[in-house]
């Protein structure tokens, strides 16, 4: 978002439901219409905005 200088204003703007960005700003999940919806607004890919994290790898990294 700072690379394309967006604010979570304009995508309040632009239909993103505030519930949502709360959701986002505190790294809770969206659904994939979400994703959808913000990639139209960014114009970029879903693998822009999200990274898989292993979390099974995670937890045996902090054993």
């Amino acid at each position: 978002m700072k690379e394309n200088r967006i604010s979570f204003y304009r995508l309040a703007n632009e239909g993103i439901d505030a519930q949502t960005l709360q959701r986002i700003r505190h790294d809770k999940p969206v659904t994939t219409d979400t994703l959808g919806k913000i990639c139209s607004i960014l114009h970029c890919q879903p693998g822009d905005l999200i990274e898989y994290i292993d979390s099974s790898r995670e937890e045996k990294s902090v054993d």
